[in-house]
């Protein structure tokens, strides 16, 4: 199921990361995929944050390829954050094995438009793809795609509940 949620500014799409963290459990693969300055950093702090993460600690692992994160309330919950820039679409391609870390916990990717489309091969993906807004740059639409129902309804209704895109 694909639903569209916008988001009006940088504290929206946290927020959207925070919702989406409350429902992850281990084994689940975020692929985020958007332009530079898409939001995909300010996204994947909320999500850690919505784990039960310290977000100050996310920052994109551009340099190092991967950051380790430890979430929840004894540090239990693994989070593996990606960032395939600086490889590109020919680097990602050759790629050590990223999903060799999903029994070991939730594995964020991001520009994960440069891995092939078939890369990993398990149901617990959700693709996330963040569109700038023409006429305003702090405007974003998250596409959201899962096979999970109830998580995509759980992200449009928190959406509706937080007041996340209303008018004030």
């Amino acid at each position: 199921m694909i639903i569209k949620l916008p988001s009006k500014s940088p504290i929206e799409t946290y927020n959207l990361g925070t919702a989406i963290g409350r429902q992850l459990s281990s084994s689940q693969v975020i692929l985020l995929s958007g332009d530079l300055g898409a939001g995909k950093t300010l996204l994947t702090k909320g999500i850690v944050a919505g784990m039960g993460g310290d977000e100050h600690m996310v920052v994109s692992p551009s340099y190092t390829l991967m950051n380790e994160y430890r979430c929840g309330r004894n540090d239990e919950i693994r989070i593996f954050h990606y960032d395939l820039y600086r490889l590109g679409p020919s680097g990602a391609a050759g790629l050590p094995e990223i999903d060799d870390y999903i029994d070991e916990g939730v594995i964020i990717i991001e520009w994960a438009q440069f891995l092939q489309a078939d890369y990993f091969r398990t149901e617990n993906v959700i693709k996330i793809t963040l569109e700038l807004s023409k006429t305003n740059d702090d405007h974003r639409i998250l596409v959201i795609d899962s096979a999970h129902l109830e998580f995509t309804l759980n992200c449009a209704s928190h959406r509706h509940r937080s007041g996340v895109g209303k008018k004030k």
